[in-house]
């Protein structure tokens, strides 16, 4: 936002404002310059405060005046340090978003004592510093991203036999073969001959699968399948970008999994907290020994609908009790448990909402789980598989 220093109107660029000075203002001085909503840097006078170095063979002589006049210290204002952008610009060449980038440093935990000038990091400094180290992507063919997708797939698929792509269907075209999906949708299926062949040593053991969102502008997701070796170290084995998010979507990507591995039956499979996971897995290649569900989605869950009670002080006291209870081993006394929890749930008005959701979603899987010994939850998302937790 730009304003007029004469009327303080105000403008989102410098064209529309050197228009409103010609014609409101003409007898605006010439070279009248805007300034930003947010202020300037510049103060009009000059600040004593500054260093000199000297060097002389060996020698290295500085003069520092410290004496600061004009100014005060805004951290917004200041520049990225050098090695701030270093680190970024590192993160671009390797192809990491910068929406992540940007999410990963207003995450970080900061007092407010502590706050520096990557803390203040913006959307524009970001491009500012791919531009300024000039970095490209080297599998990006072509500015609009649905062609460069389109070349590179295309350039994959003359690899033959190995190729990675396994399935690829482009907006704006059908697929007779595949009729869930419309013209509008989008799906693209990748796995190595190396991935289906970690998929064919460690699936018979652990199989995951994860859904991440909010990758692009798209709206599209990724979906990842996940086996874990006898160390417990996680490994995508495929890959599955679409702007689908049903059983269909996850039927047809366990389909070309399939086609190239054969059946694979997995004694653990974990997935979130969505039932079409499963059931698209149980569809294709059968059901699994055991269901693993991941802790922390259940947990945001339960955070999520914790807005059901109504007192703040309760909200608090049951997400404790639940995640308590989540972590309890023996068997008997979770039984007994989770009954008193689900009593004192329903008999209170404040809870009582939260508690037919948490009996509805939850406590039935628990009924099973305990005839069946098939619903557990882990400690960890797919990168880490553990000892389940009882729930």
């Amino acid at each position: 936002m730009f304003n007029c220093q004469v009327c303080d109107a105000k403008y989102v660029s410098v064209s529309g404002l050197n228009k409103h000075l010609r014609t409101k203002h003409k007898d605006t001085p010439k070279g009248h310059k805007c300034t930003k909503s947010g202020g300037s840097v510049k103060t009009g006078h000059v600040c004593p405060s500054n260093m000199k170095v000297h060097i002389d063979n060996n020698q290295i002589n500085v003069q520092y005046y410290s004496t600061h006049l004009w100014h005060t210290k805004d951290i917004g204002k200041l520049r990225l340090f050098n090695e701030d952008r270093s680190k970024i610009a590192g993160k671009l060449s390797l192809g990491v978003p910068v929406n992540r980038i940007l999410q990963d440093v207003r995450s970080s935990n900061v007092e407010m004592d502590s706050i520096k000038r990557i803390h203040l990091l913006e959307k524009k400094n970001i491009y500012n510093i791919k531009g300024d180290f000039n970095i490209s992507y080297s599998t990006k063919n072509y500015q609009n991203d649905a062609i460069s997708v389109d070349l590179w797939v295309k350039e994959m698929m003359k690899k033959g036999d190995e190729s990675p792509i396994l399935y690829y269907k482009q907006q704006g075209v059908n697929d007779n073969c595949v009729p869930c999906f419309t013209m509008n949708d989008f799906c693209l299926v990748i796995m190595t001959q190396f991935q289906s062949e970690l998929l064919l040593k460690f699936g018979k053991d652990k199989v995951c699968l994860d859904g991440t969102h909010g990758l692009n502008g798209y709206n599209f997701q990724l979906y990842t399948v996940v086996v874990v070796d006898e160390y417990g170290n996680g490994y995508p084995v495929a890959f599955c970008f679409s702007n689908r998010s049903d059983t269909n979507v996850y039927s047809h990507f366990f389909q070309c999994i399939k086609n190239i591995t054969g059946n694979i039956n997995a004694n653990i499979f974990m997935s979130d907290d969505e039932p079409a996971f499963y059931n698209a897995l149980n569809a294709v290649m059968g059901p699994a020994g055991k269901q693993l569900l991941c802790t922390w989605h259940v947990l945001r869950n339960w955070a999520k609908n914790l807005r059901k009670i109504h007192s703040n002080e309760k909200q608090n006291i049951v997400f404790k009790t639940l995640k308590a209870l989540l972590y309890e081993t023996d068997e008997n006394n979770f039984v007994i448990e989770l009954q008193k929890v689900l009593d004192d749930l329903l008999n209170d008005e404040d809870t009582a909402d939260f508690g037919k959701y948490f009996k509805t979603t939850y406590s039935q899987r628990a009924e099973k789980r305990q005839k069946l010994q098939t619903f557990r939850f882990i400690d960890q998302c797919p990168n880490v598989i553990g000892e389940g937790q009882k729930f």
